[in-house]
C-alpha cells in the first residue's frame, strides 16, 4: 500500500477512537452521577447495563489504540520516504499520544467511581440489615456522612468535567491549527516557485515604494527651488 492509503486509514483509525473516547467521557459522567437515592435493587439493575456498556466500549478503544500505534510504528513509518512524511507520521504519534492520555485518565476516573459505588452499594446492604433489626446509630452517622460525601464527589466531578470538556475544545482547536501548518509546509515545499514569486513581489513593491519616494522628493525640492532660488 502506497503511503497515502496508509494515512487514509490512520484518518479514519483516529476518527473512530475519538468517537469512542468521547462516548466513554459521557459514559463515566453518567456512572459518576448516578443517582444515589435509587433502590438498591433498581441502582443494580440500572448500573449493570451502563457498566456492560463500559466494558464494550474500554475493550474497542483499547484495541483501536493498539491498531493505530501498530500501523504508525509498522507501515506508516516504513512507508515515509518523505520529510512531509515523517511529519505527518509524528503527527499521528502526538495524536495517539493525546488519545492514549484522555482514556487513561477517564478509566481511571471510572475505576474510581466503580469502587465508590461498590462501597455505597455494601454500606446501604448493611443499613438494611439493621433496619431489619435493632436501631445502630453508628451506622447512621456513617451513612450521613457517606452521603454528605457522595455530594461532595458529585460536585467536584461536575467541575471536573467542565475542565475536562474545554480542554478538549483546546485540544481539538490545536489539532486543527497543527493540520492548518503542515498544510501550508507541504504547499510551500510542493511548489518550489512559491516562495521565489513572494520574494519577486516583495522587491518589486519595495522598488516601487523607492521611486514614488525619490519622484515626491524630486517635486518638493523643484518647487523649493523655484520659489526661493
Amino acid at each position: 500500500m502506497s503511503f497515502d492509503q496508509l494515512k487514509r486509514e490512520a484518518a479514519n483509525l483516529e476518527r473512530q477512537l475519538e468517537d469512542k473516547i468521547s462516548r466513554y467521557q459521557q459514559l463515566a459522567q453518567k456512572l459518576n452521577q448516578w443517582d444515589a437515592n435509587l433502590s438498591l435493587a433498581r441502582a443494580e439493575e440500572g448500573q449493570s447495563i451502563l457498566w456492560d456498556e463500559e466494558a464494550t466500549l474500554q475493550s474497542d478503544i483499547q484495541r483501536l489504540i493498539q491498531r493505530l500505534q501498530d500501523l504508525i510504528s509498522g507501515r506508516l513509518n516504513a512507508s515515509a520516504s518523505t520529510s512531509q512524511h515523517q511529519a505527518a507520521v509524528k503527527r499521528y504519534r502526538e495524536i495517539l499520544l493525546d488519545s492514549k492520555g484522555d482514556f487513561d485518565k477517564c478509566a481511571a476516573t471510572v475505576r474510581r467511581t466503580k469502587e465508590r459505588q461498590e462501597l455505597m452499594a455494601g454500606a446501604a446492604s448493611s443499613s438494611t440489615l439493621a433496619g431489619n433489626g435493632s436501631h445502630d446509630p453508628a451506622m447512621d452517622h456513617l451513612l450521613r456522612e457517606r452521603n454528605h460525601i457522595e455530594n461532595s464527589m458529585n460536585a467536584a466531578s461536575n467541575v471536573l468535567g467542565q475542565a475536562d470538556s474545554i480542554r478538549s475544545d483546546l485540544y481539538h482547536q490545536g489539532r486543527s491549527l497543527r493540520g492548518t501548518n503542515s498544510l501550508m509546509s507541504t504547499l510551500t515545499t510542493n511548489i518550489p516557485g512559491l516562495n521565489h514569486l513572494v520574494d519577486q513581489i516583495r522587491r518589486k513593491r519595495s522598488r516601487d515604494d523607492k521611486i514614488v519616494a525619490g519622484v515626491i522628493a524630486s517635486c518638493v525640492g523643484f518647487t523649493l527651488w523655484y520659489m526661493f532660488g
